[in-house]
């Protein structure tokens, strides 16, 4: 009986042992990864506001204090009016002869009408705004001839057009209607321009001696909501014999629009 009981406690002193190692070992080592998340979760984050001890290499660009403040000039708005279509004297067409162009007079268009074959003004056929030039052309301070332009702006293109009828128009009963021995209204002519529509035709009026009588170039430009109408009277003897001046005029007045 004896030797059982000591073989027993002998085995259970040795199980007893075995159970008393510690829970480390019996765990095994923690996982790395454990350890790095945590290190990482506990360590404080850099901060984000720049280190003032820290010196940059680079020198910032001086400004020199007199540029401060400046900004570039602005250009004056060149606005278009109805007057930027009046050609200017030197503009006018040669007459022959040397003749020299000069602006009399500047301003509205007025009641008064242009030339013989025109009943009213502009303005009384729905133009806004009209502009009036008279010129005069001498050669040696000898008066050769008279001219007249006139530059309207209608409301629209359409009102423009309707005018521009009624222009031609007034041409085609121009005869019956005037007063005159001699009274001679030729026809209606294109001229080829850059931009718009320009026609004119000529006329002669008054005394039937061709010394005495007085030669009208009228000519008609329109671009757009802008009418112009020019007329150039002169002598026969001091006319220019190559070109027409009204055709001139026209074409030049119609550059002026671009």
């Amino acid at each position: 009986m004896l030797f059982p009981l000591i073989a027993l406690a002998l085995t259970l002193s040795s199980c007893g042992g075995a159970d008393q190692r510690p829970v480390t070992d019996l765990a095994g080592p923690p996982p790395r990864v454990e350890k790095d998340t945590e290190q990482r979760s506990t360590s404080p984050r850099p901060s984000a506001k720049p280190n003032p001890t820290a010196t940059s290499t680079t020198k910032p660009r001086s400004r020199s204090r007199s540029n401060r403040g400046k900004t570039a000039p602005l250009l004056p708005l060149q606005r278009r009016t109805v007057g930027t279509h009046l050609l200017a004297a030197k503009r006018m067409p040669a007459l022959g002869m040397d003749a020299t162009w000069q602006v009399l007079s500047d301003g509205p268009e007025g009641s008064q009408s242009v030339g013989e074959c025109q009943k009213t003004s502009l303005e009384s056929l729905g133009a806004v705004t009209a502009v009036r030039r008279t010129y005069s052309a001498s050669v040696e301070r000898t008066h050769v001839a008279d001219a007249t332009q006139v530059v309207a702006r209608f409301g629209d293109d359409k009102s423009a057009w309707r005018a521009h009828q009624v222009l031609r128009s007034w041409r085609q009963d121009c005869e019956d209607r005037l007063e005159y021995a001699r009274k001679d209204v030729g026809p209606l002519r294109a001229v080829s321009v850059r931009k718009g529509t320009g026609e004119n035709y000529r006329m002669a009026y008054g005394p039937k001696s061709r010394k005495r009588h007085r030669i009208a170039a009228f000519g008609i430009m329109r671009d757009g909501r802008h009418v112009s109408i020019v007329e150039v009277t002169f002598e026969p003897g001091h006319r220019s014999q190559r070109r027409d001046p009204s055709r001139v005029a026209v074409r030049r007045i119609a550059r002026t629009f671009g």
